[in-house]
């Protein structure tokens, strides 16, 4: 078989409707050439960067899928506007008082409104890329990433295929009626979704997606013992999810190989 040099990871720099700057990492699958890739991209939880999504993405990759997880607004690399840099609090303290306070304090210092339309602008900017299947998007959201996501999808339901939430949670500090819009959203879409908590989730994770999932055959859900929160629990969830990705979203497994056309869709 003719083997082709590998694609290079993109490190894009996306402008936000408010002038923030957005940073992310596109990463093609490795070894794997193919005229186009399903692109993933992924939202993370408070307070992380998108490096906390490194064991899935590892995965995705091996099942020929590109991932494209960014700093969300305030955090990591996503901090810096034509005033200055603008960075989420953090929690001064190791107690949840303390956490509560920064993240409340984080929606309002950085924005966390526009989260939903941040995913948005980094799905577009994602889906023109050389290599990357316009018609083949799935969203990935831990946490306030995870709410984010699901407020995000009806705006990219064109090209999406598939939702996936670990210990989606926040959801007031996108809006004060975010939980009824995420409900309708879940309603409106027919798209295959699994939404996953633990039972004792600190930020009600568990009766978020009961709420969100009741009654649609299409929102399927995962709740596990324990109280672990966001991607804390990939590895106990990790055989559905990739079972999930395998049926919604992954390239056939005899079509990964093919060698690139050279067609893309950049400029």
């Amino acid at each position: 078989m003719t083997r082709y040099p590998a694609l290079s990871p993109l490190h894009p720099a996306i402008p936000a409707a408010d002038g923030l700057i957005l940073r992310g990492h596109l990463v093609y699958p490795h070894g794997r050439v193919g005229t186009r890739y399903p692109l993933a991209v992924m939202a993370h939880q408070y307070p992380a960067t998108r490096d906390s999504f490194a064991p899935f993405c590892a995965d995705l990759h091996a099942l020929g899928i590109a991932t494209l997880a960014f700093d969300m607004r305030g955090q990591g690399e996503s901090i810096w506007t034509s005033s200055g840099a603008h960075v989420a609090p953090s929690p001064a303290e190791p107690n949840m008082d303390a956490f509560g306070a920064a993240f409340v304090a984080s929606a309002s210092t950085v924005g966390f409104s526009h989260i939903a339309d941040d995913i948005v602008r980094i799905a577009a900017w994602g889906l023109f890329q050389n290599y990357i299947d316009p018609t083949r998007l799935m969203l990935v959201g831990a946490s306030v990433g995870g709410t984010g996501v699901l407020l995000a999808a009806p705006r990219v339901k064109d090209a999406l295929r598939a939702v996936i939430t670990f210990g989606a949670a926040g959801a007031g500090v996108h809006s004060p009626d975010a939980m009824d819009h995420i409900r309708a959203n879940c309603k409106a879409l027919s798209t295959p979704m699994l939404l996953m908590s633990s039972e004792k989730d600190p930020f009600d994770g568990a009766n978020n997606i009961r709420t969100w999932s009741k009654g649609l055959k299409h929102v399927g859900t995962k709740i596990i013992s324990g109280r672990e929160h966001a991607m804390a629990i990939y590895y106990e969830v990790r055989p559905e999810v990739l079972a999930f990705v395998r049926k919604t979203v992954a390239p056939a497994a005899h079509s990964r190989p093919r060698p690139a056309s050279g067609k893309g869709r950049g400029r």
